[in-house]
């Protein structure tokens, strides 16, 4: 121990705190957001994506979607949840994750053929986030309507897991029937009222692709 502190020489200087975050000894804010934000926050393998066509909580909840942190049955059993049942609470035909419940799901399904068709654009089975977003990144129209079209499968998925809610929680079975109309009526409601670009209901029911931007 001596041998270690012969070879300390000490300051005349008075003592001071030292950060030794970021190499120049001076405390900065930014240091320690990085440092948490580094420990805390989830890492993404995809860059964050954001539209502004529709309100912060859908945003939010397809974040979350990319990130698969929203409450499915098997999230809910990794986080020691216990349930007797993991299916999917739709269709019951697999075990209840994002995958399955937004892509794969016989709902997912059906809703994914039928805003493709209502966009007039190709459609292409998809079973993950990870496949849509590589589909969808390779739709070739123009980059404002192609925003609106990503507003309204985010919107779609809000949808689903809303309907799920209500199978799981409601006090009476939903409609399935109104689920898709539910998405085109809400996705005109936002996109509308947030694009500078006046357009009619019966244009975005006809075909919003052809809308002039």
């Amino acid at each position: 121990m001596r041998d270690n502190l012969g070879s300390c020489s000490l300051s005349l200087q008075d003592d001071r705190w030292y950060w030794d975050l970021n190499g120049d000894g001076e405390f900065m804010v930014k240091d320690v957001r990085n440092l948490l934000d580094e420990a805390v926050l989830p890492h993404a393998d995809y860059p964050t994506r954001w539209v502004k066509y529709i309100p912060i909580k859908i945003n939010i909840f397809a974040w979350k979607i990319s990130l698969d942190r929203i409450p499915s049955k098997i999230n809910l059993q990794k986080k020691g949840v216990s349930m007797e049942y993991n299916f999917c609470s739709i269709c019951d035909e697999d075990v209840e994750d994002i995958s399955h419940i937004m892509f794969k799901c016989e709902m997912a399904s059906i809703m994914h053929q039928k805003i493709c068709r209502w966009w007039q654009i190709d459609m292409n089975h998809v079973s993950s986030y990870a496949e849509w977003l590589s589909w969808f990144k390779n739709i070739h129209i123009p980059s404002k309507k192609k925003l609106m079209l990503e507003g309204v499968f985010y919107i779609s998925w809000w949808q689903i897991w809303n309907f799920r809610n209500q199978i799981l929680f409601g006090s009476s079975i939903p409609r399935r029937s109104t689920v898709f109309d539910d998405i085109v009526a809400r996705s005109f409601t936002y996109v509308s009222s947030r694009c500078k670009k006046k357009f009619s209901w019966i244009d975005w029911m006809s075909n919003p692709s052809s809308i002039a931007l």
